[in-house]
């Protein structure tokens, strides 16, 4: 069973949930639920959210989402993010911290990837993955690299987020040249990956 996250002290503290309208302290607490929603992503690796907040997908097998604390609510003090704060701290998450992306830029309520490790990590990650394995140069399903128990995936790589996936993919090892994707027949799903 997973542990529970400890929030840090900031989280109970009343002023971090509204708004502020000084500029400078605006910015600090923009950087704390920067800080806040990463710690809190990795410790359940939680690599999708909701714009609301709401884990969207985590790696975890032992922890249901009903499990996992509300992210932008403090019930001993009786504090919650409102809708347009929320957007406004997801968009320093994503434009200012560069450590998420929209799932789909153009559909925005799709929900948000959270890069608690960087793109870059990850792409490492799977690249020893394969390399350890002896499949350098072999196409392999996406089941392969991130679900199958024959294959030995790597703890980091277990049920990973197939956008994230994507975006390891997309954003890292093919622009690298240490990768080729194969699409599936109908080209909406990637059928094999090749990493070299």
């Amino acid at each position: 069973m997973t542990t529970v996250f400890e929030f840090p002290k900031i989280h109970s503290f009343p002023p971090l949930y509204t708004k502020q309208p000084n500029l400078t302290i605006l910015h600090n607490q923009l950087e704390s639920w920067g800080e806040i929603i990463l710690s809190y992503c990795q410790h359940y690796k939680i690599t999708s959210l909701t714009l609301g907040g709401s884990v969207l997908h985590t790696q975890l097998n032992d922890v249901t989402t009903n499990e996992i604390p509300p992210l932008f609510e403090n019930k001993n003090i009786n504090r919650a993010v409102n809708d347009d704060f929320k957007a406004m701290i997801f968009k320093h998450l994503i434009h200012k911290l560069h450590r998420a992306e929209y799932i789909n830029p153009k559909q925005p309520e799709t929900g948000i990837l959270i890069y608690w490790k960087t793109l870059i990590e990850w792409a490492n990650i799977l690249h020893d993955f394969v390399e350890r394995t002896g499949q350098l140069g072999s196409v392999l399903t996406i089941y392969e690299l991130t679900k199958s128990e024959d294959s030995g995936v790597d703890e980091d790589l277990k049920d990973l987020d197939y956008n994230l996936l994507v975006r390891i993919l997309k954003g890292v090892l093919i622009k690298q040249g240490r990768a080729q994707i194969l699409m599936n027949e109908d080209g909406t799903q990637i059928g094999g990956v090749k990493i070299v």
